[in-house]
């Protein structure tokens, strides 16, 4: 499989498992703030930035334990976010989520090339 294919599916599965946390919890709202979007949108860009620059994040996303314990932690952690703290962390998620999707669409469109890939 390759490693977009790979990264798009645990990036999918753990989006719509937090939409679900969401919509379950009266909360999706929460998508609507500002705050939370902003806070997705750069996390996400910080995130993938230091795929970019080729750090031991790189080298170590290659591990199959890591793909999967860093999408179940995402997922956990949010789910916990939901219940004992503000939702809009799970909301800041999902922006990162959907950020890392329009920086795959670039991706594969040809219009701009990562490490990661």
């Amino acid at each position: 499989m390759q490693s977009t294919t790979r990264d798009a599916l645990l990036a999918a599965a753990s989006a719509a498992v937090l939409l679900v946390v969401l919509a379950a919890t009266g909360s999706l709202s929460v998508l609507t703030r500002p705050g939370a979007a902003a806070t997705g949108v750069v996390t996400a860009l910080a995130v993938e930035a230091l795929f970019v620059a080729d750090t031991t994040v790189a080298y170590l996303w290659e591990r199959p334990a890591v793909q999967v314990g860093s999408a179940l932690a995402l997922v956990v952690g949010g789910v916990l976010a939901v219940w004992t703290a503000d939702p809009w962390l799970v909301a800041a998620a999902c922006w990162g989520l959907a950020t890392y999707f329009v920086l795959l669409a670039l991706l594969v469109a040809g219009v701009w090339e990562s490490a990661s890939a």
